[in-house]
């Protein structure tokens, strides 16, 4: 009877080893090794109960026998009663000294809290029994990763996964040190043979596997997991919010923000999730609920600074005013370097120099590496002494990791020594800021000829300024006489629209820009084409022969400087400033030799120099665009090099220089 139950079991037919279980028990109540076998075919169903019962009578009738202790040490561990497991396999190994079970376990019970050296010992003693059984493989693997040898680990566990492949512990290992190698595919498949192998659906393999399947970007493939993982462990928040994150890339929001508020209803302090669910809550129209979500986290936890900072998005979503929540704020952390850096932003924004100093000097007593603070400081200091900002910029470099803040803080430096008169040194440091990449921007497009336009004819004016030229403050004054006769909608949006938006398409795609399109576009924003002024983020030989006819106003400043300040101040388009300067510099020759030629033979380029007689450059701009007051001024108070400033790197810049020297000649400024 006994040899059925055993066969049963290896044929993996539990129901039919139960049965056999029942029918011995039935025949012989007293047999041992039969109510321990009853247990554990219970215990592979997952009745806990029953198992222990069936255990603890099998050690009641024979309690010198290892398997007996063995087997009632794992379903106390399966329960979570750790000291109970290791004292039963310590008395499990007192009676066989080869329980080579025993060993695995205790060196995977040390591992699991930390004790390495009696982790390394069990194994040790389980090699002398079997070095080669897959379970001493196994478990030889953890040690080596708990060594730093992945290498070696990854071995063990394939060896062990040879050996066994019906191993579910060998597969889930190989599974998860794939995982840890960034192998994807090879994580998936050994973690799909864990869970085939291991019928509990272990969370821990199943959140493996969602890893797996969502750095591949199998995102249905992802979510199934997912669904079955909180269905095993609906208490699991970093599931729901995973989840939620995929939900929204599908554009599915209102599912997404469902578990969102489930983690919220469990944990209602955590400021992440709750920072993701008050902006699809105001996004999906449901802005009170966002507010109300954001006030009963900081009634429950109102000491901590990131469920303030998510109540002040609230009130910039909502368009509150931010000055409350900040006292607010103030009042209950009065003590925060967070919250005092948040006031010196705030008053910084209202033009208030004075407060914001004194709030960021605060904050500063208190954590003297907030970045925020640091940067007002820094650009006060840069006003009133350029020394002092250098060497709090060089301080913050020093320890500044960040890519974005780095470029920040180089930029300032490089103007500080610029200020200082330290001109070679400010090119160099520039030359290592523009390494960095800008989160954002977009790269500029190529100079199309016009042998690949397809010609066409409007009415109506164009204008344009090339990236580093500040037109902001022309175009603004501009658009408050003219309203939406000048269309200046192009700026900070990347959408294709008609094909002269900040991203351009290859010449015969569908979506390039032709006059047909160009003219669509204003009348289906209730705009005659003829009356329009339309600002384009950029221009070439193909713009030219596409949109003939019309008129074309150009705002210049020496192109030489123009360079520096979109290398150092950015550009209406948002254009990517490349990584070696020379190629900037040469994008942007090509850029003006279309329009230089341009002007040369059409006489419709209107070439205005707004470095040059300010009055005069005012005047020509409000005739070209039809102005009824004059223009208050050409530049207003944006950051911005002065004219001519290039010449103090004729030397540092020679060979970029040289990239635009013949064209800016050829639109009237001196080559040298």
């Amino acid at each position: 009877m006994i040899v059925d139950i055993i066969e049963a079991m290896r044929r993996g037919d539990i129901a039919a080893a139960l049965a056999a279980a029942r029918d011995t028990l039935a025949a012989e109540p007293d047999n041992a090794s039969a109510h321990h076998l009853l247990g554990v075919c219970l215990q592979q169903k997952g009745d806990l109960a029953g198992a222990r019962q069936g255990f603890e009578r099998a050690l009641e009738l024979a309690p010198d026998v290892a398997a007996h202790h063995f087997s009632l040490a794992t379903l106390k561990l399966a329960e979570g009663d750790a000291a109970g497991a290791i004292r039963g396999l310590q008395d499990a190994l007192v009676l066989d000294p080869n329980q080579l079970g025993a060993y695995v376990l205790l060196a995977h019970l040390a591992l699991g809290r930390g004790d390495r050296a009696e982790a390394e010992r069990n194994l040790r003693l389980a090699q002398r029994v079997n070095a080669e059984h897959p379970q001493v493989r196994v478990i030889e693997g953890y040690v080596a990763q708990a060594q730093g040898d992945g290498d070696k680990a990854l071995k063990c566990f394939t060896a062990a996964a040879e050996a066994d492949p019906n191993l579910a512990a060998a597969q889930l290992a190989l599974g998860q040190a794939y995982l840890s190698r960034g192998m994807w595919p090879f994580a998936e498949q050994a973690l799909v043979n864990a869970l085939r192998l291991d019928n509990s659906r272990a969370p821990t393999t199943l959140r493996a596997l969602v890893e797996a399947r969502r750095r591949q970007g199998k995102a249905e493939e992802t979510l199934a997991t997912l669904d079955e993982l909180i269905a095993i462990a609906p208490a699991d928040p970093m599931a729901r919010v995973l989840r939620s994150e995929l939900l929204i890339d599908y554009g599915r929001d209102a599912d997404a923000v469902a578990d969102l508020c489930a983690v919220l209803d469990a944990h209602p302090t955590q400021a992440p999730v709750l920072a993701q669910a008050v902006a699809l809550l105001v996004r999906g129209g449901r802005p009170d609920e966002a507010k109300v979500r954001a006030e009963a986290a900081l009634e429950k936890a109102p000491d901590q600074d990131e469920l303030w900072k998510v109540r002040l998005n609230v009130a910039g979503m909502l368009g509150e005013e931010a000055k409350p929540v900040l006292d607010r704020w103030f009042k209950a952390m009065p003590q925060s370097a967070a919250c005092l850096e948040m006031l010196s932003a705030y008053h910084d924004a209202q033009g208030q120099p004075e407060q914001a100093g004194q709030y960021a000097d605060q904050a500063l007593a208190i954590n003297p590496e907030l970045y925020t603070a640091n940067l007002h400081k820094l650009r006060a200091e840069f006003r009133d002494d350029p020394a002092l900002s250098l060497a709090r910029a060089e301080r913050l470099l020093a320890q500044a990791k960040d890519g974005p803040a780095r470029r920040t803080l180089l930029s300032w430096r490089g103007l500080s020594l610029d200020a200082l008169g330290r001109h070679a040194e400010a090119a160099e440091v520039w030359r290592e800021m523009v390494r960095l990449p800008v989160p954002g921007q977009v790269l500029p497009p190529p100079a199309v000829p016009a042998g690949e336009a397809p010609a066409g004819k409007i009415d109506g004016m164009l204008l344009w300024s090339p990236p580093g030229v500040r037109a902001e403050f022309v175009l603004r004054q501009a658009k408050s006489q003219l309203g939406p006769k000048l269309r200046l909608d192009r700026i900070g949006s990347e959408a294709d629209g008609d094909g002269y938006g900040v991203r351009r398409r290859a010449p015969g795609h569908p979506e390039a820009g032709t006059a047909s399109r160009w003219e669509a576009s204003l009348r289906a924003a209730g705009l005659d084409p003829a009356e329009s002024r339309d600002w384009l983020p950029h221009v070439d030989a193909y713009t030219f022969a596409t949109l003939g006819g019309a008129k074309v106003l150009v705002l210049l400043t020496d192109p030489r400087d123009a360079l520096l300040n979109w290398m150092l101040h950015g550009s209406l388009q948002n254009y990517h400033f490349l990584p070696e300067i020379s190629r900037s510099a040469q994008w942007l020759a090509d850029v003006l030799e279309a329009v230089a030629d341009e002007a040369e033979v059409s006489g419709r380029i209107d070439l205005v120099r707004l470095d040059a007689d300010a009055g005069e450059a005012a005047q020509r701009i409000e005739q070209a665009l039809g102005l009824e007051s004059p223009l208050p001024g050409v530049f207003g108070p944006g950051q911005r090099l002065p004219a001519g400033h290039w010449r103090h790197y004729r030397e540092s810049l020679a060979e970029e220089f040289a990239l635009l020297a013949p064209v800016a000649a050829r639109l009237g400024y001196p080559a040298e």
